[in-house]
C-alpha cells in the first residue's frame, strides 16, 4: 500500500536541508516522472523494454563495478563538472572514477556512510544479480534541457521473487539529481540520497528502511520521485502543482481549480493567482488569510470563471506577489499548463475496449477471464468491445485475419493479451480494473451517435449517424466491425473453448472511413453494407499463407450470431465515441427466448401516445427504440419491468405522420420489431 511521508519527517529534513550543498523535495505519488520527458513503460531488456534504451551493465554474484561510463552532457556534481562515472549493480552511481573502492554492499545503510564512494547517488537495497537484472542507460529530451537516466532494470532485492525498477536522472542545466521509484512487485527497504564525502550526505526520509511507494504497475502513472537540488532552500518556491479543472467541459461558465504547493521556506499567507487562456489577457485575484506551510499544499478555486466556449483551449494558472510583493525565486516552475475541450453538451460516452489475444497464447485466458470479471455484471449498452485474434504465439489463432493483424501494427503491439481502452490506455488484459472503466466511462463523449444493421442470409447492412459535440480537427474516421458473438471453432492451445465478440470483418477495411465535416448540432450518415463470400473454412492456424481471403471464403460459424460495433477515432488514436448497433430485424418477427412472453403495441395508428404493453416472468431491462424508414433512430427509452405485466410510453406527437417501426430489446439483446403508423 502506498504511504504518505509523515509532516513531521519532511520538515526535519528540510531543517537540515537549509544547511547543505543540496536541499531535497520529494515528490510522493506524483503518478509521473520528473519534467514528464520520459514516457515509456517499464519492461525488462528483451520483455518488452521501448526503443533507444542502450544496456550498460548486466547482472554479477557480487557487488561489482561497471566499465567507466560517459554522460552525454555537462553535469555539475555539487558545483563541479563532471562527464563520466561507474555504476554498481547494488544501487550506486559515483562520479569519483579514479579512485579504486569497492562496490556498496547489497545491504542499506545510512548516508553518509565510509562504506559509500565520494561524489556518488545511491539507491542501495538493490541487486542485480539474476539474469534479467540490468542497468540500462537513455537520454530524453532536447539540449539545453536533457535527461540522462540510469535505470536499475527489473532489479531484486533480499526476497528474489521481488523485482524492483529505480532510476537515477541527471538533469541538465539546472543540475538537479532525481532518484525514481518506478515499479515494485513484492516489498521494498530502501537507502536514497546524495553522498559527497563520507561526512556529508543527505537521505530521504525514512531511509536506510525506506518502502517503495509504487505497484507493479509498468506505466508511469503511480511513479514516485525526490529531486536533490543544487544550492540552499529558497524563502519563496511555490508551485501549481495540478489544475484539476476537468479536460473535458460543458460550454459556459466554469471553475478554474488545482493545487498550489509551496516548496519554499516560509509560509506563504497571501499571493496573487492569475490564468490565462489561450494565451490571452490574465485574470488576476488576491488570495488572503492562507497558511501554507514549507512543502503542503493548497487547494484553490479561482474566484473568477470562466465562460468557456466551444473547442480546444489552453489554461496557464500560476501565482505572484508571494506574501506581498515578493517575487518567486525558481521561475521555471511557476506555471502549470493544461489543455482542455468544451463541448456542447454533456453525453454518456460508452468506451471502447479493443482486447488482443489468442487461443495459444496462455496468458490470454486469464486476461480474458480478468476483463469479462469486470464487464459482464454491467448494463451490455454501456460499453462496447471487440476481440481481434492473433498469429501468435506459436501458429496463432485460425481466426487471426489480415485486418485484425493490422489493427494490432495501428497500435504497434508486440505483446499479447493487450488492451486499448479508448485509444488511450494501452495495457495487459489482466491489469484492466474497476477503476479504469469507471474513469473511461466518466469521460463524456465528442460526437452523439446512433446507428442500425441487418443480417440477410450473407449480406450485413449498416447504417451510423453522427452528430459532432466539438469543433472536430480534421482527420477522424468512422470505424466499422463486423463480430460474431461467439466462437468455438478455432480452440487451440490455452484452455479457452469459446472467444467472445470476435471480430470478422471491418467495413470497407480496417483503414476505416474518413468522417465528414458536420456543423454541431447537425447529423450526418454513412451506410455500408457488406456480403460474405463463398462458404466457410477454419484455417489450419493464423499465419499469413492460411488466413481467409474475404474475396472467396468466410469463418462465420453462424450468421445469426453476427452483431455490428462502430466508433469515431481521431488521428491521434483518441477515441470520441463508440455504439453498438441496434438490431433491425423484419417486421413482426419475434426472437424473445427467455423471460419475456409477450408484447402488445397500441393504439395503431397512434396519435400522440403509443403504448408497449410487455408481459415479463421475471425483473428484466427493456429498451424501446423507435426508427423511421430509413432506419434512423428517431426516439429511445429505456426502463426496469417487474415480473407480470407493464407499460411503456412513447411520446408521439412531435413525430411527423408516417410508418416507423419499433424495437424492443431485453437485456440479452433478444428482440422484437413491430410496425406502426402515426397519424395526426
Amino acid at each position: 500500500m502506498k504511504k504518505i511521508f509523515t509532516l513531521f519527517s519532511l520538515l526535519l529534513f528540510a531543517g537540515i536541508a537549509l544547511q547543505a550543498q543540496y536541499y531535497q523535495i520529494p515528490y510522493p505519488n506524483a503518478n509521473m516522472n520528473p519534467g514528464g520527458l520520459n514516457t515509456d513503460v517499464e519492461f525488462p531488456v528483451g520483455g518488452g523494454i521501448p526503443a533507444g534504451w542502450t544496456t550498460t551493465f548486466g547482472p554479477a554474484a557480487v557487488p561489482t563495478w561497471s566499465a567507466v561510463q560517459t554522460i552525454p552532457f555537462t553535469f555539475m556534481f555539487d558545483g563541479n563538472a563532471v562527464s563520466s562515472y561507474k555504476v554498481s549493480n547494488s544501487g550506486c552511481v559515483t562520479f569519483d572514477v579514479a579512485t579504486l573502492v569497492a562496490a556498496p554492499a547489497f545491504t542499506p545503510v545510512a548516508l553518509p556512510s565510509a562504506t559509500i564512494p565520494d561524489k556518488s547517488v545511491c539507491a542501495l537495497g538493490l541487486r542485480g544479480t539474476a539474469a534479467n537484472d540490468n542497468v540500462v542507460t537513455k537520454t530524453f529530451g532536447t539540449a539545453p534541457n536533457r535527461q540522462y537516466w540510469i535505470s536499475f532494470n527489473s532489479y531484486s532485492n533480499a526476497n528474489a521473487n521481488d523485482y524492483l525498477y529505480y532510476s537515477i536522472v541527471l538533469e541538465e542545466t539546472s543540475n538537479r539529481i532525481y532518484i525514481v521509484d518506478q515499479r515494485t512487485y513484492g516489498t521494498a527497504s530502501m537507502s536514497l540520497g546524495v553522498q559527497i564525502s563520507a561526512g556529508t550526505g543527505w537521505m530521504v526520509p525514512g531511509s536506510p528502511t525506506l518502502a517503495s511507494l509504487t505497484a507493479a504497475n509498468s506505466e508511469v502513472t503511480d511513479n514516485t520521485y525526490y529531486a536533490f537540488i543544487p544550492g540552499v532552500q529558497p524563502a519563496y518556491d511555490l508551485t501549481v502543482n495540478t489544475i484539476s479543472t476537468s479536460a473535458y467541459l460543458i460550454a459556459g461558465n466554469n471553475s478554474i481549480t488545482g493545487v498550489i504547493r509551496n516548496l519554499g521556506s516560509t509560509t506563504i499567507t497571501s499571493l496573487d493567482l492569475n490564468y490565462k487562456i489561450d494565451g490571452g489577457a490574465t485574470v488576476t485575484a488576491p488570495l488572503t488569510g492562507l497558511n501554507i506551510a514549507n512543502m503542503a499544499t493548497y487547494n484553490f478555486t479561482h474566484p473568477t470563471g470562466w465562460n468557456a466556449t466551444i473547442g480546444s483551449h489552453s489554461i496557464d494558472v500560476w501565482a505572484t506577489n508571494l506574501n506581498g510583493a515578493n517575487a518567486d525565486a525558481n521561475p521555471a516552475d511557476d506555471h502549470k499548463l493544461k489543455n482542455v475541450s468544451v463541448l456542447s453538451e454533456n453525453i454518456q460516452r460508452l468506451p471502447l475496449f479493443e482486447v488482443f489475444t489468442s487461443s495459444t497464447c496462455g496468458p490470454c485466458k486469464p486476461g480474458n477471464e480478468n476483463f469479462h470479471n469486470i464487464i459482464d455484471p454491467k448494463p451490455q449498452n454501456d460499453f462496447v468491445y471487440v476481440k481481434f485474434q492473433q498469429d501468435f504465439p506459436g501458429s496463432g489463432d485460425p481466426y487471426c485475419t489480415n485486418e485484425s493483424y493490422n489493427r494490432r501494427n495501428y497500435y504497434a503491439i508486440n505483446s499479447i493479451p493487450r488492451m486499448e481502452i479508448d485509444g488511450a490506455w494501452d495495457g495487459n488484459a489482466s491489469s484492466f480494473t474497476q477503476a479504469l472503466y469507471d474513469a473511461a466511462r466518466a469521460i463524456p463523449a465528442n460526437y452523439k451517435m446512433d446507428g442500425t444493421y441487418s443480417v440477410d442470409n450473407m449480406t450485413v447492412k449498416t447504417k451510423v449517424r453522427f452528430s459532432p459535440l466539438f469543433n472536430a480537427p480534421a482527420g477522424a474516421k468512422l470505424y466499422v466491425a463486423i463480430l460474431e458473438n461467439k466462437t468455438t471453432a478455432n480452440v487451440k492451445t490455452n484452455g479457452e473453448t469459446e472467444f467472445l465478440q470476435v471480430m470478422k470483418k471491418m467495413l470497407p477495411t480496417e483503414t476505416g472511413s474518413a468522417v465528414p465535416t458536420v456543423a454541431i448540432g447537425s447529423w450526418d450518415s454513412l451506410i455500408q453494407n457488406y456480403t460474405f463470400k463463398g462458404n466457410y473454412r477454419l484455417p489450419a492456424d493464423g499465419q499469413a499463407a492460411n488466413r481467409i481471403n474475404h474475396a472467396t471464403e468466410h469463418s462465420v460459424e453462424e450468421f445469426g450470431d453476427l452483431m455490428v460495433i462502430a466508433w469515431i477515432q481521431a488521428a491521434d488514436k483518441t477515441v470520441y465515441q463508440a455504439l453498438n448497433l441496434t438490431a433491425f430485424t423484419p417486421v413482426g418477427t419475434e426472437t424473445f427466448t427467455t423471460s419475456i412472453n409477450n408484447i402488445t403495441v397500441y393504439p395503431n395508428p397512434a396519435s400522440d401516445v403509443v403504448n408497449i404493453t410487455v408481459q415479463a416472468a421475471a425483473t428484466d431491462k427493456i429498451v424501446a427504440t423507435l426508427l423511421d424508414v430509413n432506419g434512423n433512430v428517431v426516439m429511445s427509452k429505456s426502463v426496469q419491468i417487474g415480473a407480470g405485466k407493464s407499460n411503456i410510453e412513447l411520446n408521439t406527437s412531435k413525430l411527423a405522420a408516417g410508418t416507423y417501426n419499433a424495437v424492443i430489446f431485453d437485456s440479452k439483446n433478444n428482440s422484437s420489431v413491430h410496425q406502426i403508423v402515426v397519424s395526426h
